[in-house]
């Protein structure tokens, strides 16, 4: 089992390798689209990983119009993801969002 670099155990040696390791990044993505009832963003992340990481995303307002939609990661990969946005009840009919943020998280698997 690899152990990630800022996965602390007893007895490791701290190194500048596991100092300056990235293996975990988050970020924020402003969403706009107009009349929709679905979307995606193409998102980088900061620094690649060396695998495909763990992810998750959440809409940071629940209020008007966002209240409506879910978030979720799709097409992984060690560079970024995309953001896929979709309203829950399509027969609610579209929406517009204008610089919504959605908060993502990502760390590289322990297993």
């Amino acid at each position: 089992m690899t152990v990630p670099a800022t996965l602390w155990q007893p007895g490791m040696r701290i190194t500048d390798s596991r100092l300056n390791a990235k293996d975990y990044q988050a970020g924020v993505v402003l969403v706009s689209f107009t009349s929709q009832t679905s979307h995606t963003q193409a998102v980088t992340f900061p620094e690649p990983f060396p695998v495909a990481p763990v992810m998750g995303v959440e809409i940071a307002s629940g209020s008007g119009v966002t209240g409506r939609f879910e978030a979720r990661p799709i097409s992984v990969n060690a560079t970024g993801f995309t953001l896929f946005v979709l309203l829950t009840d399509s027969s609610e009919g579209a929406d517009t969002w204008a610089s919504q943020p959605v908060h993502w998280t990502a760390r590289i698997p322990t297993t």
